[in-house]
Protein backbone atom coordinates (compact mmCIF):
# COMPACT_ATOMS: atom_id res chain seq x y z
CA UNK A 1 0.00 0.00 0.00
CA UNK A 2 0.89 3.81 -0.71
CA UNK A 3 2.17 5.81 2.48
CA UNK A 4 -1.43 8.08 1.73
CA UNK A 5 -0.07 9.41 4.84
CA UNK A 6 2.04 11.67 3.31
CA UNK A 7 -0.60 13.13 1.42
CA UNK A 8 -0.63 17.12 1.58
CA UNK A 9 2.42 16.94 3.98
CA UNK A 10 4.32 20.50 4.06
CA UNK A 11 7.90 19.81 3.27
CA UNK A 12 9.07 23.52 3.34
CA UNK A 13 9.97 26.59 1.45
CA UNK A 14 12.97 27.68 0.48
CA UNK A 15 14.54 31.09 -1.21
CA UNK A 16 16.63 30.73 -4.06
CA UNK A 17 18.50 33.21 -6.45
CA UNK A 18 18.80 32.43 -9.90
CA UNK A 19 22.16 32.65 -10.53
CA UNK A 20 24.26 34.16 -13.56
CA UNK A 21 26.82 31.48 -14.12
CA UNK A 22 25.20 27.74 -13.86
CA UNK A 23 21.79 28.75 -16.50
CA UNK A 24 23.90 29.01 -19.49
CA UNK A 25 25.83 25.66 -18.47
CA UNK A 26 22.59 24.34 -17.84
CA UNK A 27 21.28 25.55 -21.58
CA UNK A 28 24.75 24.07 -23.29
CA UNK A 29 23.63 20.88 -21.36
CA UNK A 30 20.14 20.70 -22.43
CA UNK A 31 20.95 21.48 -26.04
CA UNK A 32 20.19 25.14 -26.10
CA UNK A 33 22.66 27.94 -27.00
CA UNK A 34 23.93 29.41 -23.97
CA UNK A 35 24.60 32.60 -25.86
CA UNK A 36 20.70 33.43 -25.07
CA UNK A 37 20.75 32.42 -21.31
CA UNK A 38 24.03 34.04 -19.79
CA UNK A 39 23.01 37.43 -19.38
CA UNK A 40 21.33 39.50 -16.22
CA UNK A 41 17.39 39.30 -17.05
CA UNK A 42 17.57 36.69 -19.93
CA UNK A 43 14.98 33.96 -19.79
CA UNK A 44 15.90 30.82 -18.52
CA UNK A 45 15.68 27.12 -20.21
CA UNK A 46 12.04 25.60 -19.93
CA UNK A 47 13.12 22.90 -17.45
CA UNK A 48 15.60 25.00 -15.24
CA UNK A 49 13.23 24.94 -12.16
CA UNK A 50 14.14 21.36 -11.98
CA UNK A 51 17.31 22.95 -10.37
CA UNK A 52 16.73 25.94 -8.74
CA UNK A 53 16.06 23.74 -5.14
CA UNK A 54 20.04 21.95 -5.86
CA UNK A 55 21.44 25.07 -7.35
CA UNK A 56 21.14 28.96 -6.18
CA UNK A 57 19.41 28.04 -2.48
CA UNK A 58 20.04 31.43 0.03
CA UNK A 59 18.04 30.26 3.12
CA UNK A 60 15.31 27.61 3.94
CA UNK A 61 15.55 24.26 2.66
CA UNK A 62 12.93 21.94 1.28
CA UNK A 63 12.47 18.17 2.24
CA UNK A 64 12.23 15.17 -0.44
CA UNK A 65 10.29 12.55 0.04
CA UNK A 66 11.33 9.46 2.41
CA UNK A 67 13.65 7.63 -0.03
CA UNK A 68 15.05 5.00 2.19
CA UNK A 69 11.55 4.55 3.05
CA UNK A 70 10.39 3.89 -0.22
CA UNK A 71 13.70 2.00 -1.33
CA UNK A 72 12.51 -1.12 0.91
CA UNK A 73 9.31 -1.11 -0.75
CA UNK A 74 10.64 -1.86 -4.35
CA UNK A 75 12.25 -0.06 -7.37
CA UNK A 76 12.41 3.77 -7.66
CA UNK A 77 11.91 5.79 -10.91
CA UNK A 78 11.18 8.76 -12.03
CA UNK A 79 7.98 9.43 -13.38
CA UNK A 80 6.56 12.27 -14.72
CA UNK A 81 7.98 16.33 -14.19
CA UNK A 82 6.10 19.48 -15.61
CA UNK A 83 6.19 22.84 -15.22
CA UNK A 84 3.64 25.72 -15.31
CA UNK A 85 4.80 29.34 -15.59
CA UNK A 86 2.94 31.85 -14.70
CA UNK A 87 5.59 34.98 -15.87
CA UNK A 88 9.13 33.75 -17.40
CA UNK A 89 11.75 33.31 -14.87
CA UNK A 90 15.17 35.37 -15.33
CA UNK A 91 18.43 35.46 -14.35
CA UNK A 92 18.39 37.19 -11.34
CA UNK A 93 15.32 36.87 -9.78
CA UNK A 94 14.58 36.14 -6.36
CA UNK A 95 12.51 33.27 -5.60
CA UNK A 96 10.89 31.62 -2.64
CA UNK A 97 9.79 28.11 -2.99
CA UNK A 98 6.86 26.04 -1.25
CA UNK A 99 6.79 22.22 -1.45
CA UNK A 100 4.38 19.71 -0.66
CA UNK A 101 3.54 16.38 -1.36
CA UNK A 102 0.14 17.17 -3.90
CA UNK A 103 -0.78 13.91 -4.07
CA UNK A 104 -0.14 10.17 -3.39
CA UNK A 105 -1.62 6.85 -4.97
CA UNK A 106 -1.30 3.74 -6.15
CA UNK A 107 -2.24 1.48 -9.57
CA UNK A 108 -2.05 -2.43 -9.68
CA UNK A 109 -0.63 -3.66 -13.17
CA UNK A 110 -0.14 -7.55 -13.54
CA UNK A 111 3.02 -7.73 -12.88
CA UNK A 112 3.37 -4.89 -10.00
CA UNK A 113 2.16 -2.42 -8.03
CA UNK A 114 2.91 1.07 -8.58
CA UNK A 115 2.87 3.72 -5.42
CA UNK A 116 2.84 6.90 -7.33
CA UNK A 117 4.64 10.63 -4.85
CA UNK A 118 3.48 13.79 -6.56
CA UNK A 119 6.10 16.48 -5.20
CA UNK A 120 4.55 19.82 -5.89
CA UNK A 121 6.90 23.44 -5.77
CA UNK A 122 5.10 26.74 -6.14
CA UNK A 123 7.98 29.36 -6.86
CA UNK A 124 7.12 33.04 -6.46
CA UNK A 125 8.78 36.45 -6.48
CA UNK A 126 10.29 36.70 -3.65
CA UNK A 127 9.82 40.52 -3.14
CA UNK A 128 6.09 40.93 -4.57
CA UNK A 129 4.90 37.56 -3.64
CA UNK A 130 3.79 37.04 -7.23
CA UNK A 131 3.64 33.76 -8.58
CA UNK A 132 6.44 32.23 -10.71
CA UNK A 133 6.03 29.01 -11.72
CA UNK A 134 4.51 25.86 -10.74
CA UNK A 135 6.82 22.34 -10.77
CA UNK A 136 5.01 18.88 -10.50
CA UNK A 137 7.49 15.82 -10.01
CA UNK A 138 6.31 12.23 -9.72
CA UNK A 139 8.71 9.45 -7.68
CA UNK A 140 7.22 5.70 -9.21
CA UNK A 141 7.81 2.96 -6.51
CA UNK A 142 7.27 -0.32 -8.56
CA UNK A 143 7.00 -3.41 -6.11
CA UNK A 144 6.73 -6.78 -6.89
CA UNK A 145 3.62 -8.52 -6.60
Amino acid sequence: MALDELKGKDLGTQTVVIERAPVPIFAAAVGEDPAGFSAEGDPVPPTFPFCWSYWGTTEGEVAGLPIMDLRTRGMILHGEQGFKYHRTPRIGDVLEGHRVIADVYEKDTSSAVMEFYVMETTWSDKASGAPVATDRFTLIVRAKK
